[in-house]
């Protein structure tokens, strides 16, 4: 995934510091909230360890409540949650694929 290769060359100050690169994360957490939001509610039921509702959830936040976005929220956003995440979406588009 771009967004967790792009951060993996980062430490989380020199994030903290690159303001593009804090824009460019945030927007893609904004595709990924969005495209969740696409999956029926069936399929992500079986993947119930995902906060499904916080994931659909930061996307407006990112959109709507941006001043209380600060780069701590997104690096750990990218660094803790999303490995999962991306192994659930994985898992469910191997599943649909069967």
């Amino acid at each position: 995934m771009l967004v967790e290769s792009e951060l993996s060359r980062h430490t989380e100050a020199s994030f903290s510091r690159a303001l593009f690169l804090q824009r460019a994360t945030e927007r893609s957490l904004e595709i990924i909230s969005e495209a969740t939001r696409h999956l029926p509610d069936a399929l992500i039921a079986t993947k119930p360890e995902i906060a499904w509702g916080e994931v659909r959830g930061i996307g407006n936040r990112l959109r709507h409540e941006y001043w209380r976005v600060d780069s701590g929220l997104i690096w750990s956003i990218v660094m803790d949650d999303l490995p999962a995440l991306k192994t659930a979406i994985e898992d469910l588009l191997r599943g649909i694929e069967e």
